[in-house]
């Protein structure tokens, strides 16, 4: 290779990292020239920095309501909480109770005294720009790039607080003056200038799970003391020419928890034969209880999360019982089948996939129904946005397991699980000693002309006596204390179970719940879930 090749070569490498370099620049020259450029301009007081004065207190706040646009359906995402009869409600879901009141003033407090940091803009021209149009179906139109999420916030007397549509985030450094927060653009709805201002948009979250009480039973896994694994389908089978529906009994295993031991044992185990025909069994030989998973099954009761609600037909009554006229409506029978739930004349419900009822130690016993399969996401289509469904599976709601399971669950008292107190029998009332001391006091000449001696020693005897009556008579009070206050502490127990089981029954009475499916795995156990091989015992040392 000559010098001249060897200057053409290093001079083509020259020219591709000079152009590589070039596209550098132009990238980064892009990136500044498409971030939201402003000439920021500080307002002049405190009090015209305030965006809305009206909202100086978070305890006004009664509605919130956050609108946002879907890009990828091109439509709008409305989600309300509202308080309606001293109550907090979710209107997106069919006004299902809120655990809102800590939100809502978290959320309300993001906007009480909000200053803004600057005006950057004042032109209407610039709202897309800084992606600050207001999410109005009157005004968007298709294509249209730079819709802002709309937050407001009204009092109880629907009195408008505060309305403002948060756009873009500013992601240049921040100043000192925010602290490190995160920076918007803004603006006040029906209002043209823009402003940049710190705010913690998190508050504002559209997720149903967000804004319940996610916690579906509300019990301690440590109180379980009672499982019933009540293992049976439904089969559509025809008879004369019509289709009906029976319950096909498999298996129906009774379970108790020994805390002090903390061992699980079998109280019954049946098997059903042909005509739903019980028979007890017992674990063969070389199979032991599956403890593990009888043990996460009990741990996820106390953690069981709401997914989603759907909201039950009228004349379905707290304790799972149909009315007399619920059979004969068409669309509320129709209701509870398309979820895998039939209702029978007699007033019962069956369920698709069976039922597990859970016994605690202070008398409450829950009775949860499995009903059919669903989709989180096609319920929250039905109901609210993506985000909605999103973490009931611990997804951001457009990827992952999405599957879920319809529960009817109830709760009832069971006395059985309550101790019984031992009351202690009361001894026998000792005869009068008092009579025994007029006897012996009577005159000399009354009793025959006995020595005095004689009438001393039962005189003592009488005093004796007197002391043994009046130390059982002590103890027979005592007792019956005793037995009074444990009889009144098992009354009182027997009466906050049932309150309970009516506070409970309030939550539970008007809706069907759905919990995701790996949930649901894990807590309806089969018969063979609940066995398991024994291990192999060690072989002893030669």
């Amino acid at each position: 290779m000559n010098v001249q090749d060897s200057k053409d070569g290093l001079s083509a490498t020259m020219r591709r990292t000079l152009l590589f370099l070039a596209g550098g620049i132009g990238s980064l020259m892009l990136g500044i020239w498409a971030q939201p450029r402003f000439t920021p301009r500080k307002t002049e007081t405190a009090e015209q920095r305030v965006l809305f004065p009206e909202l100086s207190d978070a305890s006004k706040a009664a509605s919130l309501e956050i609108v946002k646009y879907d890009e990828e359906l091109a439509t709008l995402a409305p989600f309300k909480v509202v308080q309606s009869g001293g109550v907090w409600v979710l209107p997106s879901h069919q006004n299902y109770p809120a655990d809102a009141k800590d939100h809502l003033a978290a959320a309300a407090t993001e906007l009480v005294d909000v200053k803004s940091l600057d005006v950057v803009s004042t032109s209407p021209a610039d709202h897309e720009t800084f992606g600050v149009i207001e999410p109005d179906p009157d005004k968007i139109k298709p294509g249209m790039t730079g819709i802002g999420e709309l937050v407001e916030v009204r009092d109880a007397a629907g009195t408008k607080l505060a309305r403002l549509v948060i756009g873009k985030q500013d992601k240049r450094p921040a100043s000192t003056e925010t602290g490190g927060r995160s920076l918007r653009f803004v603006r006040k709805a029906g209002q043209d200038p823009v402003y940049r201002i710190e705010i913690d948009t998190s508050k504002f979250t559209t997720r149903f799970d967000d804004w319940i009480e996610k916690d579906l039973l509300k019990l301690s896994p440590w109180d379980v003391r009672r499982l019933v694994l009540d293992d049976y389908t439904l089969a559509a089978v025809e008879s004369g020419g019509r289709i009906r529906v029976e319950q096909q009994k498999k298996n129906r295993i009774d379970l108790a928890y020994d805390d002090k031991d903390a061992k699980w044992s079998i109280v019954k185990m049946e098997a059903f034969g042909e005509k739903n025909t019980p028979k007890e069994e017992k674990l063969p030989e070389g199979e032991e209880l599956a403890a593990g998973k009888l043990n996460d099954l009990r741990n996820a009761l106390g953690d069981l999360k709401i997914a989603d609600v759907v909201r039950k037909p009228a004349g379905l009554s707290a304790d799972l019982k149909a009315a007399e006229s619920f059979s004969g409506d068409p669309e509320a029978v129709t209701s509870m089948q398309q979820r895998g739930f039939l209702p029978l004349t007699s007033g019962d419900i069956l369920s698709t996939d069976g039922e597990t009822i859970i016994g605690m130690k202070d008398g409450v016993e829950y009775v949860l129904r499995f009903g059919a399969a669903t989709s989180l996401a096609e319920e929250a289509k039905e109901s609210g946005t993506k985000e909605q469904a999103a973490g009931a599976d611990g997804t951001d709601g457009t990827s992952g397991d999405t599957a879920g399971r319809y529960l009817l669950v109830m709760a009832r008292f069971n006395e059985g699980l309550l101790e019984k107190p031992a009351l202690e029998p009361l001894p026998e009332t000792p005869k009068d000693p008092e009579k025994d001391k007029e006897d012996v006091g009577k005159p000399a000449e009354e009793a025959d002309g006995k020595k005095d001696g004689d009438a001393a020693a039962k005189l003592k005897q009488a005093d004796e006596a007197e002391a043994k009556a009046q130390a059982a008579l002590e103890e027979k009070r005592r007792i019956e204390r005793e037995n009074r206050r444990k009889q009144d502490a098992y009354d009182e127990a027997v009466k906050a179970a049932q309150k309970r089981v009516r506070e409970l029954n309030n939550r539970f009475a008007d809706w069907y719940y759905i919990v995701s499916e790996k949930e649901y795995d894990t807590i309806h156990l089969t018969r063979e879930g609940v066995a398991q091989k024994k291990a192999a015992e060690p072989e002893a040392p030669k």
